[in-house]
């Protein structure tokens, strides 16, 4: 276990592949184990969010959401961004979660994590294959999570995703990668295990 230092952890992998359950139980786990506050960023959350809102910016990235279609990467910058301004204190553990599909979007997340002090990171990847992620993303019962929505992307995350994962390499943080086959409960105990915390 660690010395109570405040943790910062990306979960990174494709759409279906258990980033928002393996993030909710790390939080827990973290938060009774430490006492300390975690703040967790859901990039897909914080936008969905976003589109509440009343105003022009809002009813565009709702259209985009809707028809499956792939943001700027300055929308997930500005939703993640404004939560790390209002909401972060310096002492919290932070789990991010779908915070980087391009290369332009990592380079800034890196840029934010060193101004906040809060390097080095962890990088969690979760690998798990195509036709299952597909399958859990159908059985989830969002209403953009159509098919065709579902495919769309996921054929951009994997466009990307060397890339990114590339990007990762250079900077000042510790890449983890986990089998995200197994059951909810494994995985967990997995990630647990590679960042150290049992």
């Amino acid at each position: 276990m660690h010395d109570n230092q405040p943790l910062t952890i990306i979960l990174f992998g494709l759409q279906g592949s258990g980033k928002g359950t393996q993030a909710q139980l790390l939080k827990e786990y973290l938060e009774a184990k430490t006492q300390r506050k975690t703040l967790y960023l859901e990039t897909g959350q914080l936008l969905r969010n976003f589109t509440e809102k009343q105003g022009y910016t809002s009813e565009l990235v709702a259209r985009t959401l809707s028809q499956g279609g792939l943001l700027p990467s300055f929308m997930p910058v500005f939703v993640l961004g404004t939560v790390m301004v209002n909401a972060f204190t310096g002492e919290e553990h932070l789990i991010f979660d779908g915070a980087t599909r391009r290369v332009n979007q990592t380079v800034m997340l890196d840029s934010m994590l060193r101004f906040y002090n809060r390097t080095p990171y962890h990088l969690v990847l979760i690998d798990l294959e195509e036709d299952v992620a597909i399958e859990r993303l159908q059985g989830r019962g969002r209403k953009d999570d159509t098919l065709e929505n579902i495919k769309k992307r996921i054929g951009w995350s994997k466009e990307h995703m060397a890339s990114v994962i590339q990007q990762f390499e250079s900077f000042d943080c510790v890449i983890h990668r986990i089998d995200g086959g197994p059951s909810i409960n494994e995985v967990h105990q997995a990630i647990l295990k590679t960042l150290n915390l049992q």
